[in-house]
This record gives structure tokens, sequence and C-alpha cells, in this order.
């Protein structure tokens, strides 16, 4: 596998995000890091996948990057006791090593969590494993563009790629197709984007999009929902 290593930026909540040179892109946003991933993905997303199925749910993410996301999955899900199986795919990981210096663990919603955030940063990829009671992670591999994963299983689509100018590819409707099919009906897609060509392209495979509010720093974000009825 091969490896990348971005350097270190502090963002505005005090918690660290990645920056890619080759990109010119951060990995979150600089109001904070915690904090805009907190606001997509787990109160836009998990949380309100959660209040549908709040027994056990499925998440799927475009986008593993540093892993805030899956740690603070891992909190809400032990917090509330919803067992969530939790897949994200990445074409290009980060160097464990690099990982390890991101301050996540000392943040407060995540410090009760910190042995269990350096076992992720261990586990293999491309195996599902029991990282908790409630928490199960499998670190994918790959490109979204040739992932084949079962359809109608997913409750919840973290949709996290990098902005439209680095990676323009990954915001048409070939990749909001194969996330309208992971998706079982009534599941959601959440991204921190609110830009109008992606919002047309979700719309065109299916999804009935709404801007909601964003993130500090950001007025808007989308979240789709795929009908319950095609």
């Amino acid at each position: 596998m091969k490896y990348i290593t971005p350097h270190i930026k502090e963002t505005a909540d005090g918690s660290h995000t990645l920056f890619r040179d080759d990109l010119d892109e951060a990995y979150h946003s600089y109001h904070g890091a915690v904090q805009e991933s907190l606001h997509v993905f787990i109160r836009e997303g998990w949380e309100r996948a959660a209040q549908k199925s709040p027994r056990e749910i499925s998440v799927f993410e475009l986008g593993y990057g540093t892993g805030l996301n899956a740690y603070l999955t891992l909190a809400s899900a032990e917090n509330q006791r919803v067992s969530t199986v939790f897949r994200s795919i990445e074409k290009y990981p980060v160097h464990p090593d690099a990982l390890r210096k991101l301050n996540y663990r000392s943040i407060d919603v995540l410090s009760p969590y910190a042995d269990k955030i350096e076992a992720v940063i261990a586990l293999s990829w491309d195996e599902l494993h029991e990282v908790s009671p409630h928490f199960k992670l499998e670190k994918i591999y790959g490109d979204i563009l040739e992932y084949r994963g079962e359809k109608g299983t997913c409750d919840v689509f973290y949709f996290d790629a990098f902005g439209l100018r680095a990676q323009g590819e990954l915001w048409g409707e070939k990749v909001f197709q194969i996330a309208f099919e992971l998706l079982k009906p009534g599941g959601i897609l959440v991204t921190y984007a609110s830009n109008g060509s992606a919002r047309r392209a979700m719309t065109e495979v299916g999804f009935v999009v709404a801007r909601i509010p964003g993130a500090p720093g950001k007025r808007e974000m989308m979240r789709a929902e795929k009908p319950l009825k095609s």
C-alpha cells in the first residue's frame, strides 16, 4: 500500500487538519475541523440515521482522510449505544505515523476514546473489525469509481471528498449514482458542499436535495435523501 504524508495545520477550534500541497487543499475547514465534522456528518448525518434506526445503522464514507469522521462516529455510537457499522473508502491513505501526530485524542469529545483511536489507526485495511461493543469499522483501500458494494444496505453516506476544484471527477452523476444505489430507501447523503453542479447531479440520479445551514464559516451544506419509493 502506498501512503501519503500531508502536513499538519491547526484550525480555529484548536483541532488539527492535514494539508496536501499537490492539491492545494486542506482536509477540513480552517474554521474548525472537529466542529465541521460534528455539524455536517454527525448531527446532520449519523444522528438523523440513528433516529430512524435507533438499534443499528450502517455508514459509508467517501474519503477516510484523517479518520476524524470515523472517530466521531465511534464516540457517538458508544455514547448513544447505537450499533454502527462504518465503511470508508480511501484511494490515498495517510501514513499512520502522520495520523498519530494529529491532536484528536486530546479533544474533549474524543479524549475518552483515545485508546480506541490508536487501535483504529493500527487496524489493517480491507477487513471488518470490531473496535468497540457498538462500533465496527472497515477501511477500504480503493477508488469509489470502481467500488462494487452491496446495494441498498447503507443508512447514511458521508460524502467527504476534496472540493470540486481539486477532485472534480468525484462530484458528478457517476459517483452520486453509486451513493444512491448503496443507500437504503429513505437513506441520506450529507456533504459540507453546496455547489449547484453537485446538487444538479444528485437530483439527476434521484436524490431529493435540501440546502441547509452549514458549519461555522460556511453558509450552506447539502443533505440529500433517497426516496422511499422510486
